[in-house]
C-alpha cells in the first residue's frame, strides 16, 4: 500500500487550520463555533474522563466542568489561543485529579463501548466482559500520569507531542511514561489471564 505523504501532511495544515479558525470564532463568543467544539469534543472528552473516574454520572459531570471552564475563560477573554484540543485535555486531566482527590472512586458503570458482542455465545460475551474489567481495573491501577499518558495516546489516539502539551510535560517524559505504563499494564494483564486459566482448570 502506498501512503502519499503529501496528502497526509496535507490534511494535517488543514486540520490546524480549521481548528485555528474554529478557536477564533469561539473567542468572539460565536454561538456556531463553541456548539461545533462541543459536537466536536464531547464524546472523546467524556470517554477520557470514564476510563479515568469508572463512573458514568461522575463523567457526564467532568465533561461538563471542561466546558464550563471553556466558557468561562472565553468570557473572560482568556482560554486557549493555540492548540484548542490540547487545552482541553488538559483541563480535563485537572479536573481528574481535582475529583479524585475529592473524593476517590466510587461505583462504576460500563461505556456502550465496553459492551460484550451481542452476537457472540454467551461463552464468548462473558469472557469479553471478563477481559474488558480487567483491562480497566489495570490501567485504573496506573499511577495518574502514567494512566493520562497511555489513555491520550493509545485511547485517544493523540500524538505524543499533543500528549506532552495537555500533561506539561516534555515528550520524552510522555514516552516515559508510556513505557512504564504499558509495561506495568502488560504484567498484570498477563497475571489476570494466569490467574483465570487456573480457575478454568479448577472447575
Amino acid at each position: 500500500m502506498t501512503v502519499d505523504i503529501g496528502s497526509v501532511m496535507l490534511q494535517d495544515d488543514q486540520d490546524r487550520r480549521d481548528e485555528k479558525t474554529l478557536l477564533k470564532l469561539a473567542r468572539d463568543l460565536d454561538e456556531g463555533a463553541l456548539a461545533e467544539i462541543f459536537d466536536t469534543y464531547y464524546v472523546p472528552l467524556y470517554r477520557y474522563i470514564y476510563h479515568h473516574v469508572g463512573h458514568v454520572q461522575t463523567a457526564e459531570d467532568l465533561t461538563a466542568r471542561v466546558f464550563q471552564r471553556l466558557l468561562e475563560k472565553l468570557h473572560a477573554g482568556r482560554g486557549p489561543r493555540h492548540h484548542l484540543k490540547g487545552w482541553l485535555y488538559r483541563v480535563a486531566h485537572n479536573v481528574i485529579i481535582d475529583e479524585m482527590r475529592r473524593q476517590g472512586h466510587r461505583d462504576h458503570a460500563p461505556l456502550d463501548e465496553r459492551l460484550p458482542d451481542a452476537a457472540a455465545a454467551p461463552e464468548e460475551q462473558a469472557q469479553q466482559s471478563i477481559l474488558a474489567e480487567r483491562a480497566r481495573r489495570a490501567l485504573m491501577d496506573l499511577a495518574p500520569r502514567q494512566r493520562a499518558a497511555v489513555s491520550l495516546k493509545y485511547l485517544m489516539g493523540l500524538e505524543n507531542e499533543e500528549v506532552a502539551r495537555c500533561l506539561g510535560l516534555s515528550v520524552g517524559a510522555v514516552k516515559a511514561l508510556q513505557h512504564r505504563g504499558l509495561d506495568t499494564l502488560r504484567r498484570r494483564l498477563a497475571t489476570g489471564v494466569a490467574a483465570g486459566a487456573t480457575e478454568g482448570s479448577d472447575r
